[in-house]
């Protein structure tokens, strides 16, 4: 997964950087790009569907008097 993570941080900074360029290179709005890019990036990459795995019955455990009657 970590591959994953670098790429969506690559993809929000390019983002970032392009929103700042449009922007006409302001200085001190670098958070306000940062978080728009996310945004933007979140919007057209929505998440996967995990599948969900189906949970375990339980086996009944023994206790000492049941091991007692056997």
């Amino acid at each position: 997964m970590q591959g994953t993570k670098i790429d969506v941080s690559q993809e929000v900074r390019q983002l970032a950087y392009k929103i700042w360029q449009e922007a006409g290179c302001p200085h001190g709005a670098d958070v306000q790009h940062w978080l728009k890019a996310q945004e933007i990036w979140r919007q057209t990459h929505p998440p996967k569907k995990r599948r969900v795995k189906a949970a375990k019955a339980e086996k009944p455990t023994k206790t000492r008097n049941a091991k007692k009657e056997l």
